[in-house]
């Protein structure tokens, strides 16, 4: 990763349509993005660089589906454009808005109004057809199958060694993706109304001002799922909070209803799609430790194994 220095050093040596580059603070970043805040003479922007390589086209139809939704919704942070820095790496830019430091839980017309921000979100972008992001939901486990035996000739021994049973939480996860691998392809999931779906819809990506929420970001993992799957995203992150309450879930989905209304069959696959985000994250991580990545994180993949226990 460049350094700060260079990175505004670079900025400044290019044509920036936002004004002269004047700081670049490192901000808190994801599980898979660096963030930055920019400041110009003309104003504050964030600029998001990926941890992990991506592939341009990706990038491109992040930012076509945000220019789509955020002519409909003016809670959307639209992309501003796309950038590469001297080494290669291709970022992301995007309006700075003024929020709240933290999504607050205990907040009951926050909580309502983020399930509301959702469903304005998902009328938005009906009718969109173009490329997304991210494959479709129910190809997540269909392509690149990972082998237990391959992980064991990569994974050192003593690595595991404060994780007796590791190998049999493995072969649990590996047999639960196959599970979800055919749900995802059958009924009652085919007939679920589909939609772009952000992908991961959660408080960390949910700006705030008091008890409303201002802004939507982070649409990298925009891809064709049914709504359904965006309300099960946030409500697994909400129940990893600290602090939180089962009537948290409530305002939340009540929330959502007040535009939305929603099947009863969708309400009884909730606790159901709630594994699905566990069993992607531990596919990624496996791959790309596989790849050479990423460095095995044998706690997350047992937490993985034991939150995905139902499936």
């Amino acid at each position: 990763m460049e350094s700060m220095e260079l990175i505004l050093n670079y900025l400044g040596s290019i044509e920036f349509p936002l004004g002269t580059p004047k700081t670049l603070i490192k901000m808190s970043s994801g599980f898979s993005n660096y963030n930055y805040l920019l400041t110009t003479s003309l104003g504050k922007y964030r600029i998001r660089v990926s941890q992990y390589s991506s592939h341009v086209d990706e990038l491109k139809a992040e930012q076509m589906i945000l220019k789509w939704a955020a002519e409909k919704n003016d809670l959307i942070v639209p992309m501003l454009g796309l950038a590469r820095l001297p080494n290669g790496t291709d970022y992301s830019l995007f309006p700075y808005l003024d929020a709240d430091p933290a999504f607050d839980i205990n907040n009951e017309k926050l909580m309502r109004d983020a399930g509301r921000a959702l469903a304005k979100y998902h009328l938005s972008v009906d009718g969109y057809r173009d490329k997304l992001p991210w494959k479709p939901l129910n190809e997540t486990f269909s392509n690149e199958t990972i082998h237990v035996e391959e992980l064991r000739t990569i994974v050192d021994k003593q690595t595991l060694s404060e994780y007796p049973g590791f190998w049999d939480s493995v072969e649990n996860l590996l047999q639960r993706m196959k599970n979800a691998e055919k749900f995802l392809n059958q009924e009652p999931y085919s007939l679920l109304p589909h939609l772009p779906c952000h992908g991961d819809f959660a408080p960390a990506n949910l700006l705030t001002l008091g008890e409303n929420v201002a802004g939507i970001i982070d649409f990298e993992c925009c891809r064709w799922a049914p709504r359904l799957y965006d309300l099960t995203t946030f409500l697994l992150s909400l129940q990893q909070s600290e602090g939180y309450e089962a009537v948290m879930s409530s305002w939340f989905i009540e929330g959502y209803q007040s535009i939305i209304p929603l099947s009863q069959i969708e309400l009884i696959l909730i606790p159901v799609l709630q594994n699905i985000p566990s069993l992607e994250s531990a596919n990624r991580h496996l791959k790309r430790v596989i790849r050479g990545d990423q460095k095995l994180h044998a706690g997350l993949v047992m937490y993985w194994e034991r939150s995905t226990i139902n499936f």
